[in-house]
């Protein structure tokens, strides 16, 4: 069983052997933390806005293609001989492929692009963030 009556020396003992850093640096890291907060926020806000851009392409897409679709089955079904329509198809079927592999790099750079600017946005702040807490560690360690 403990002794309670060196509980507050012991306490005091225990936090002045922890050589904890002074209020100035905590203030430091303080406010290093809050632009940790800040540079977080900005990263999100930055793949939010990505995933808006990447929905709206893919809504024009989808549009676009059923607008294709409408207008290639109105040629399909225009009079022709076997071998014509044949032929109308096959070209129908390329075009719609090229638009589509096109549709699909456009979307991937968005993604991309996004989630590049996010991710350099997290990476600078978290060396800036790394550098600060050094800094005000090395300025509170004491001499010996």
């Amino acid at each position: 069983m403990s002794d309670l009556s060196k509980f507050p020396t012991d306490m005091t003992k225990y936090f002045s052997s922890l050589k904890l850093p002074s209020v100035p640096e905590i203030a430091s890291l303080m406010e290093t933390h809050k632009r940790n907060l800040a540079a977080l926020a900005a990263a999100n806000k930055l793949v939010f806005e990505g995933a808006q851009a990447i929905t709206q392409r893919q809504v024009e897409v989808i549009r676009r293609q059923v607008t294709d679709v409408t207008e290639a089955a109105k040629l399909l079904a225009a009079p022709g001989d076997a071998k014509e329509r044949a032929v109308r198809q096959a070209e129908l079927m390329k075009q719609a492929y090229e638009k589509s592999v096109a549709d699909l790099k456009e979307v991937e750079d968005l993604l991309r692009k996004s989630s590049t600017e996010a991710l350099d946005l997290v990476h600078h702040r978290f060396m800036e963030a790394m550098d600060e807490v050094k800094a005000a560690v090395e300025s509170g360690t004491p001499q010996a």
